[in-house]
């Protein structure tokens, strides 16, 4: 968007405006008092109704204001040729919050058929604009109304109605108000965009490990792109600079959806094209929901800004050690994990991954199991025998011990199976009830799903670390109960068609435990509580529209994490030892990363 004047004439400008407010309020004894602005309305005096024309001011001596039948008349000179910011009526003292949204209207007329320029401007340099629109005047009076999200925040912004450039002509104006607007969470780019996420996650069936990793950096870059845009917060990786380069007149600020929504399609596009998926499909519906105030050079800033932040993401994370397919070498011995299901042991090499936070993945490495030594002390321990007890008695298929409930929980956060979001998914889409709930808008929830993806992230990386990088591989309860009483036993996790079902990686520590112990420690300290409940959801299809209410994140949490032991795949010491890493986790992310 073109700024109304340039620095220059601006300045001369606002010291004529002082002078005329100065005058104004020496006759304010004989004049009506500007009309209050209605509830939220950011616009004194929009509707004229008392007669007066205060606060508004013009830019030409020539160019006269006058109050008729409650609608503004504004009688301009002939400014064919010049700019169109030479002729100016407008409104100044108003403040606009970055990434707020907002609704601009006003009806106008005219006596001939011309154009007539709007914008909501920065007082100051750079001379940007948070929405730059112009419209068709007729004689006929026509309601206007443009929506849009600000780019910066700005405690003196200037509502300005551009006349010149035109023939004389006279223009009226009436109703004319500035109001922010509700959150809508339809129209949040960073909620849109998660949602695409998780729909891909459904369409691949893909792991814990690398589908944490792909989030983290789809949310680094979108809010990369959001406080590029914005000013406000810092950056994880990048903050590209938005600067404003050629003539006066041709400066614009980046739109914030465009920039965000460009960071999305492009990371989405580099980490999932080659799996088949198109985002084409989901651009379009992204720029759908974008804002009618914003205009097509908003749009090219926003691109720009937004492919950077992916790029700057994307190439942080080339060489970061994801693409190790070194083979797994079984330990062969008892205690050690072996396949359950005929499938190779997934990420054996995730722990070596370069964290997007933590200095390693071994930073917050648990002890062995039961504090064990090698796997001969383990296995002889009473601690490990009451944990197999355990699994075997409530984990079981035919359990006679485990109540519905349990049942329902273990079903509930299994989300194990291709078609569902699997565990991350489904943290998001609990971190995504809140915000709701919260009504958080686009940098609050640019920073707040930042962490949690961060978070999600390096949990998988310290749990895979535990897995696969220590002395102890443990094996899964089927493998252990099989050893020390036969076959026979199953445990309630399966399949789809019903076929006994365990994950292909080591037991301890539990992925599940540390992406909840991860995920809640930055819940709680985002929002300064752990006492916010809310209803949670699922995919799992054994648990089809099972909502269950939790009454505090740590709540959710250690439900997850016991969901395990219901299930049959997992041991208390898994579970225990992965909350305790995953909240470990999740406290650093908060501390080191998107600090406001």
């Amino acid at each position: 968007m073109s700024p109304p004047i340039n620095a220059r004439r601006f300045r001369r400008l606002l010291s004529m405006v002082l002078a005329v407010a100065l005058a104004s309020t020496l006759t304010a004894v004989v004049r009506p008092a500007p009309a209050a602005a209605a509830p939220g309305d950011l616009i004194l005096n929009g509707t004229f109704d008392n007669g007066s024309t205060q606060p508004w001011w013009t830019r030409l001596a020539s160019t006269s204001t006058t109050v008729n039948a409650g609608q503004l008349r504004v009688r301009t000179s002939a400014t064919v040729g010049k700019p169109v910011w030479e002729d100016l009526v407008g409104h100044f003292e108003f403040g606009v919050t970055a990434a707020q949204p907002y609704r601009l209207q006003f009806d106008a007329s005219a006596d001939v058929n011309r154009s007539l320029r709007v914008s909501v401007s920065r007082a100051d340099t750079p001379f940007t604009s948070a929405v730059d629109q112009s419209v068709a005047l007729t004689s006929s009076t026509r309601r206007f109304t443009f929506d849009f999200t600000s780019p910066f925040g700005d405690p003196k912004a200037v509502l300005l109605f551009h006349f010149g450039g035109q023939a004389a002509s006279t223009v009226r104006l009436d109703n004319i108000s500035l109001t922010p607007l509700a959150v809508d969470p339809a129209t949040d780019p960073i909620l849109y965009w998660n949602g695409v996420l998780l729909s891909t996650y459904r369409a691949l069936d893909l792991p814990p490990t690398s589908s944490s990793r792909e989030a983290a950096i789809l949310h680094a870059a979108m809010h990369d792109a959001a406080v590029s845009v914005t000013g406000v917060g810092n950056p994880y990786r990048v903050r590209v600079p938005v600067s404003y380069p050629g003539t006066m007149d041709n400066v614009v600020a980046p739109s914030l959806h465009a920039a965000i929504d460009r960071a999305a399609y492009d990371v989405l596009t580099a980490l999932y094209g080659g799996q088949g998926q198109s985002y084409s499909q989901a651009l379009a519906g992204a720029v759908a929901l974008r804002p009618s105030g914003v205009n097509t050079a908003e749009v090219a800033r926003g691109d720009t800004v937004g492919a950077a932040a992916a790029v700057a993401n994307l190439q942080a994370r080339a060489n970061d050690g994801s693409g190790n397919t070194t083979p797994y070498q079984l330990d062969g011995v008892p205690g050690s994990w072996r396949p359950t299901n005929g499938k190779a042991a997934v990420s054996p090499n995730w722990g070596l991954v370069t964290p997007f936070a933590l200095t390693s993945g071994r930073q917050f490495r648990p002890g062995l199991p039961a504090d064990a030594t090698d796997y001969d002390n383990l296995l002889d321990k009473e601690e490990y025998d009451a944990q197999v007890r355990e699994v075997r008695d409530y984990g079981g298929r035919t359990s006679s011990l485990r109540t519905p409930e349990q049942t329902q929980i273990a079903f509930f956060w299994a989300n194990d199976l291709g078609g569902t979001y699997k565990p991350p998914g489904q943290l998001f889409a609990h971190t995504r009830i809140v915000s709701e709930q919260r009504q958080l808008g686009i940098l609050a929830n640019a920073r707040l799903f930042g962490l949690v993806a961060l978070a999600l992230a390096d949990a998988a990386i310290a749990a895979w670390d535990a897995k696969y990088q220590t002395p102890i591989d443990l094996w899964r309860p089927v493998s252990a109960i099989e050893a020390a009483e036969g076959p026979g036993w199953q445990p309630l996790s399966k399949t789809r068609e019903g076929v006994p079902y365990t994950p292909a990686f080591p037991a301890y520590i539990s992925g599940h435990a540390t992406f909840a112990g991860a995920w809640s420690a930055v819940m709680k300290r985002f929002f300064g509580t752990d006492a916010i409940a809310f209803d949670a959801t699922t995919d799992d299809p054994h648990a089809v529209n099972v909502v269950r209410h939790m009454t505090g994140f740590d709540d959710a949490a250690e439900e997850n994490a016991l969901s395990r032991i219901y299930l049959g795949v997992h041991y208390r010491f898994d579970a225990d030892a992965g909350l305790a890493t995953g909240r470990s986790v999740g406290a650093y992310v908060f501390a080191n990363r998107l600090r406001q």
